[in-house]
C-alpha cells in the first residue's frame, strides 16, 4: 500500500537521535521502568535507572527504540530487566523543563517537584532538585518555552 499523506510527520521524538553525526551508544540493564530520552544513573549493582537523589553518577540518556507497547499503560518504554540503549556521545532530543539555549548550563532532575519528573533536563538547580551535568552536556537548541530540545552529550 502506498503512503498518500506526508503532512503528518513528527519533527522529533523524545529520546530520538538529533542528527546523523557520530554517536556512542552502550547497553545497560534497567533496574526500573525507564522512559525514552531521560537522564540515567547507575546503581551499586551496575544497573541503570533514573536518578532519585543528588550526588548520582550520570551514565547517559536513554535512546528511543521502535518497540512494541508491552505494558498496561500502552506506552513504549524499557521495562525492568530489559537491555537499555544509552547514549554517551552525540545529539539527542530530550524534554527541557524551561527555555534553553547553548549559553545555559544543563541540569538533570533527580527529585520530582510540582509535576516535574526525574530524568528530565533544565537550566538550574530548581531548589536543589537537579544536579549540574554541564561537564558532559550542552544545549544545541534555542527554545523560548519548555518542551523538546536537542542536547549534545560527550563523555570523556
Amino acid at each position: 500500500m502506498s503512503q498518500l499523506d506526508y503532512n503528518d510527520l513528527v519533527a522529533a521524538l523524545q529520546g530520538g537521535l538529533g542528527d546523523a553525526g557520530e554517536t556512542d551508544i552502550i547497553t545497560g540493564v534497567s533496574a526500573a521502568i525507564i522512559q525514552f530520552g531521560v537522564g540515567l544513573s547507575i546503581d551499586a549493582a551496575g544497573l541503570v535507572l533514573v536518578p532519585a537523589a543528588t550526588g548520582f553518577i550520570f551514565n547517559g540518556i536513554s535512546v528511543q527504540k521502535h518497540k512494541a507497547q508491552e505494558n498496561d499503560a500502552a506506552k513504549s518504554q524499557y521495562e525492568i530487566g530489559q537491555a537499555v540503549s544509552i547514549m554517551r556521545k552525540g545529539r539527542i532530543w530530550v524534554n527541557a523543563e524551561q527555555a534553553v539555549n547553548p549559553t545555559l548550563a544543563v541540569f538533570l532532575r533527580h527529585t520530582a517537584n510540582a509535576g516535574l519528573i526525574p530524568g528530565d533536563f533544565r537550566v538550574d538547580l530548581d531548589v536543589a532538585n537537579a544536579d549540574d551535568i554541564s561537564a558532559f552536556a550542552k544545549w544545541v537548541s534555542v527554545n523560548t518555552v519548555a518542551g523538546l530540545a536537542q542536547l549534545e552529550i560527550n563523555f570523556p
